[in-house]
């Protein structure tokens, strides 16, 4: 029997805003320019010969995005399961037991961690597997470089029950600065949120201390629905589950627990300053006599001078400038800025469809300017908008359109122009990859106003 992983996907990194945004969270951003993404680099780690096809439970916000991952790479994949709000990870945890057999030795993991040693922690893996089927939950326990205070600890007993493993004493929530310190000091281990465990042993947890919203789950479960290749869970008990971690529901309650040390180069990538920890500088960044600071730029040329103690980012949209150390007060920021430009768009302007991507290239009174990128194969839906008109121009490969009764051809350097109320459709029938500039006019030019007569997509 394999490992069967569980890939958790459905977290969005607001510490990391702008770089992590509601449409496009860290695990979908490619924070170190190697073309893959951590998402990405997740599913790489356990595309081997170890594991079972993965399930990848996330919310229906980030289907795209997987989506788009996984055509991109030609995944393997069981399912796609999609939560309708996300609950945090003890709901997540308890549907995908559901959707897997038993006897199944399951292997949640975070999908947006960095991991730089995949061969150890493979082997890792494997001894957890092994101790899992004596049905015991095992947690990988990551040996601490430093009092971090942006990590849960786990203190263990060190007589080795198992080989290389050992029981756990206690978890330790997020510490202040002087708990950290001790922990530290006395070794104790980060909690890395990967966890090992046979599906009856973890059906049996749920049942034993989350039993009334366990039933809500399987309800959830019962009432799911399929929809291109994802599985959408049953909303109307789903939105009745409470927003609860798997730390809190489960691991926190007295019962033999199991961790297995592991010395790696581990970096959940939660706040700049862990990034700052593995890289300084990122993308488009000169930088003189800066010290000590986070920069990164994926737009214009960022200069820094005589700087130090600082994160900067400056991304297409939006540029942030924060003292170092101040991570965690970035939520707050971001809900101030909220209530104060209600009208702005505090997302990145990439957004990811089933056909393919657009990009918003600029706006302003009465037009917006798009990028499409319609995939080899796609089409968008045939739709009308009540209070816009668009001019297309292909600029790389041929789009196939419908306008109205019309149905025609354009090459890249040719153009069309879609009346407010006219049906129309763009298709890619080649191989290669269509990319159009659209240009929207009117009076309103928000995402709602569209009605769609037919979707491959069943949108």
């Amino acid at each position: 029997m394999k490992i069967k992983p569980i890939i958790l996907s459905g977290g969005s990194g607001t510490r990391l805003w702008p770089l992590s945004t509601e449409n496009k969270p860290k695990q979908f951003f490619d924070i170190f320019d190697k073309n893959n993404n951590l998402f990405e680099e997740t599913l790489n780690r356990i595309t081997n010969l170890n594991f079972e096809k993965p399930i990848i439970i996330s919310n229906k916000n980030q289907r795209f995005n997987i989506l788009k991952s996984i055509r991109k790479n030609n995944y393997k994949y069981d399912k796609i399961i999609l939560e309708d709000k996300p609950k945090n990870t003890a709901p997540a945890f308890a549907a995908s037991t559901l959707f897997c057999k038993n006897e199944e030795i399951l292997c949640f993991l975070p999908s947006d961690h960095y991991i730089q040693n995949n061969k150890k922690f493979i082997t890792t893996l494997l001894k957890a597997y092994k101790v899992a089927m004596s049905d015991q939950l095992v947690i990988l326990g990551l040996e601490s470089t430093e009092p971090n205070i942006n990590y849960g600890y786990i203190k263990y007993n060190n007589k080795s029950i198992y080989k290389d493993c050992f029981e756990v004493d206690s978890f330790i929530e997020k510490p202040e600065r002087s708990k950290a310190i001790q922990l530290y000091k006395n070794n104790a281990l980060w909690n890395s949120g990967i966890v090992i465990i046979k599906n009856s042993y973890l059906k049996f947890l749920f049942n034993k201390y989350f039993k009334k919203n366990f039933l809500l789950v399987k309800n959830s479960f019962d009432n799911s629905y399929k929809n291109m290749e994802f599985t959408f869970l049953g909303q109307k008990d789903w939105n009745k589950i409470p927003v609860i971690s798997f730390d809190y529901a489960i691991l926190e309650k007295t019962f033999k627990k199991m961790v297995i040390p592991l010395a790696i180069n581990w970096n959940d990538l939660g706040t700049f300053e862990s990034i700052h920890d593995i890289k300084e500088s990122i993308g488009q960044v000169e930088r003189i006599n800066t010290k000590n600071c986070f920069t990164f730029s994926n737009n214009n040329l960022l200069v820094t001078n005589d700087v130090k103690d600082l994160n900067i980012i400056n991304t297409k949209e939006i540029t942030l400038v924060t003292k170092k150390g101040d991570s965690n007060a970035i939520k707050k920021v971001l809900k101030k800025i909220k209530l104060k430009r209600k009208k702005e768009n505090f997302n990145q302007s990439d957004s990811n469809r089933p056909w393919g991507s657009f990009s918003n290239l600029g706006q302003g009174d009465g037009y917006k300017v798009k990028k499409l990128h319609i995939l080899p194969g796609q089409k968008i839906s045939l739709q009308k908008h009540f209070k816009r008109s668009e001019h297309w121009v292909v600029v790389q490969g041929t789009a196939f359109i419908i306008k109205g009764k019309k149905q025609f051809k354009l090459n890249a350097n040719q153009s069309t122009f879609i009346k407010k109320g006219e049906t129309h459709r763009i298709e890619n029938k080649s191989k290669k990859d269509l990319i159009m500039i659209e240009i929207q006019t009117g009076a309103y030019l928000e995402e709602d106003d569209i009605k769609r007569f037919k979707d491959i997509y069943n949108r």
